[in-house]
């Protein structure tokens, strides 16, 4: 619940939100909690898609996008912008990997 979600951030730690977001009540609790700065996408586990028992896509991250804009009130180039720098703080070799 939110108090083990607040502990995690406490404790300084980094959240990240799945396609599965669609359908989970427990990842829209986390995305509300948990500040901003410390979310990073899930692209590639593949039991946590937007649809139960079918694999998860790399692609289906958009849907995470669309629905994390609507909960946090910003755009869908905010949630992009602001999860890929939460990722670059918190992979920093990634930087070799990414354009920006």
């Amino acid at each position: 619940g939110k108090k083990a979600i607040r502990q995690g951030v406490q404790d300084g730690h980094y959240f990240s939100i799945a396609p599965s977001i669609v359908r989970d009540p427990s990842q829209k609790l986390v995305a509300t909690t948990v500040p901003f700065d410390r979310l990073v996408l899930e692209s590639d586990a593949p039991a946590l898609g937007p649809v139960i028992r079918e694999r998860n896509s790399p692609l289906n991250v958009l849907q995470t996008v669309d629905v994390l804009a609507e909960l946090l009130g910003c755009s869908k180039e905010c949630v992009i912008e602001t999860t890929t720098q939460n990722a670059l703080r918190l992979f920093p070799k990634l930087k070799n990997f990414v354009k920006l």
